[in-house]
């Protein structure tokens, strides 16, 4: 390989090289420390992974009933809350063995990607490589983002996601000839539904004004609008595992209500020293201002960088406290639990006006008063300066959170924490054993997601959650949970008495129990779904199974084969352009 060759390579890969470098810089504190971060929704999305997990392992799928996580309740949550991204957390897990190094593995994993993405994004504006890697290692370290590793709030999976919905928004307004790739919005559509769905419905809002803007300069706008429309059906036939199980669940159960949040409490504040989810770097806002600005000054310079800022700057609007949150939410209360957080706006917002700074960075350079080699070198010295701010914040702030690993608060956010151990150093333990179900025991949380409540406690939050740890968590260590065959769950206990029993697990109208060998189809269920059956004196046995109908087995079959037809073809094409990279 000649010098010529090395430069380009270098060129090429350097960027990603740089990236690559800034994550494992990122998550370097937790490391040092080896520490265990247990945030907000650790608990939540650990019981999840645990269970796809030891399905994986023991080789007994059960796609809709939770048998080994969740007190081994059997309450449905993967199959509607990203059914896929759970398996594979769930093999992940399993690979690595325990509950740190998942974290610090899936850190790396979700901060490469939103670099990756975010660099491919300017790329394609036309930034110049150095702009695109320092808006990268700016954009990884704000927002949602962070918040993987220090909560596990699935919003930063939205965020890590965002930039390749960017390059298919921005595709759309670029590119007359082929606006939509239908290849590349079903991929990034079908992996955040089964990944998220609240940030599936952002993405889709978001496409829409490009895809009004671009169908008005397509060169065929038929051609656009069958591109879309087979994006839009593909990604139905890949996703049918997960729409599928949702209104197989709406239709026969009244399913818990997310939890409301006051709106105005949860807006975006500019800060010297925090840039993560509620928060936004001083610096940062600067720079998205000055865009804004820019924008609005030469608006008529660029109609991408116009529509890209312009759609940006609406969101970030959407995200402050200067938007009217307050009389929405007395207007519409149901956005305070479909929405819950304005800031999670900002998943949209910074990849958007990121975008409309790599634009502005090409104008500038290409500008005759900008082409002076240090009027580019003070640019790339703020950018830099400003990169290295927001690394600085982020992970200080991961600093921080990492020492509460080694006090007597080990577990960082105590909110719906219904139990854990008063013995800080077990936790500790737990989280570096090979056995993850330790720490799920040691700690458990009263979530109330997805429970088949009764229609009048459907948006009590606090009634069904504290029915969930009186019901379920206080009384599970009175029977012998033994997950059988097929996906089923049986509880076998003694008893002095024969009489009616409320036993700690939850039923949907899919559910079968069977008391004693004996199919039981009537019977009386509490207000979160656990049914009270008749024991009798001794020995007793019941085993519960979720039968799903055929059609839903048949709509998972599909998606699945879909999503291996599609890998296939990816990883075909994949080769292809590689090794046509490598020929040039």
């Amino acid at each position: 390989m000649g010098p010529q060759s090395e430069k380009k390579g270098w060129r090429t890969l350097g960027p990603y090289f740089v990236i690559f470098l800034a994550c494992f810089v990122i998550v370097a504190p937790q490391v040092i420390e080896h520490s265990m971060i247990l945030g907000s929704d650790s608990i939540f999305h650990f019981n999840r992974f645990y269970d796809a997990a030891k399905q994986i392992q023991n080789r007994n799928l059960s796609f809709f009933q939770t048998n080994y996580g969740y007190q081994q309740s059997g309450r449905v949550i993967n199959a509607i809350y990203g059914p896929l991204f759970a398996y594979l957390n769930g093999a992940v897990l399993g690979m690595v063995g325990t509950w740190y190094r998942y974290e610090v593995l899936s850190a790396l994993v979700i901060y490469w990607i939103a670099g990756v993405g975010m660099y491919q994004l300017a790329k394609r504006l036309g930034a110049r490589p150095t702009m695109g890697t320092l808006l990268a290692i700016i954009y990884m370290n704000i927002g949602w983002l962070p918040r993987w590793e220090t909560a596990q709030n699935m919003n930063a999976w939205g965020a890590a996601l965002a930039p390749f919905l960017c390059i298919c928004a921005a595709r759309m307004i670029q590119d007359r000839q082929q606006p939509v790739n239908r290849w590349q919005l079903l991929a990034i559509m079908t992996v955040i539904i089964q990944i998220h769905m609240l940030s599936s419905l952002f993405f889709a809002v978001t496409l829409v004004p490009f895809f009004i803007f671009g169908l008005r300069s397509a060169a065929d706008p038929k051609k656009m609008w069958k591109a879309t429309i087979q994006a839009a059906l593909g990604t139905i036939v890949l996703t049918a595992n997960v729409w599928g199980a949702l209104l197989a669940m709406e239709m026969s159960n009244d399913i818990a209500k997310p939890a409301p949040f006051k709106l105005t409490n949860n807006v975006l504040i500019a800060s010297f020293s925090k840039g993560s989810r509620d928060y936004i770097l001083v610096g940062v806002l600067v720079l998205l201002l000055a865009q804004i600005i820019y924008v609005i000054l030469h608006w008529w310079q660029s109609r991408v960088n116009t529509i890209i800022t312009a759609v940006g700057a609406v969101f970030l609007w959407l995200s402050s406290p200067f938007f009217p949150w307050g009389f929405l939410q007395k207007a519409f209360p149901t956005l305070e639990r479909i929405l819950q957080f304005p800031d999670r706006l900002t998943v949209l917002a910074f990849p958007l006006l990121f975008a409309g700074v790599a634009v502005t960075s090409r104008e500038l350079v290409l500008q005759h008063s900008l082409r002076q080699r240090h009027w580019r070198k003070i640019g790339m010295l703020v950018m830099t300066l400003l990169a290295v701010w927001a690394q600085l914040a982020n992970m200080m702030d991961i600093y921080q959170t990492s020492q509460s690993y080694h006090t007597d608060k080990v577990i960082v956010h105590q909110g719906g924490v219904s139990k854990h151990s008063p013995h800080d150093h077990l936790i500790r333990i737990s989280v570096h054993s090979l056995h993850p179900g330790q720490l799920l025991q040691l700690v458990e949380k009263r979530s109330p997601d997805y429970l088949p409540v009764t229609s009048k406690n459907l948006s009590k939050k606090y009634v069904r959650s504290y029915a969930y740890e009186n019901q379920i968590i206080e009384h599970v260590n009175e029977f012998q949970h033994t997950v059988l065959p097929g996906g089923k769950l049986q509880l076998t206990w003694h008893s002095n008495r024969a009489g009616e029993i409320r036993l700690p697990i939850v039923t949907y109208r899919q559910s079968r129990l069977t008391v004693n060998g004996k199919v039981v189809k009537h019977y009386r269920r509490s207000s979160i779904g656990a049914p009270f059956i008749h024991q009798r004196k001794g020995y007793n046995r019941v085993t519960l199974q979720f039968v799903q109908p055929w059609w839903l087995t048949l709509l998972i079959i599909i998606s699945l084969l879909g999503i291996v037809g599609v890998l296939i073809f990816g990883v075909i094409k994949l080769l292809l352009y590689v090794q046509q990279w490598y020929k040039s």
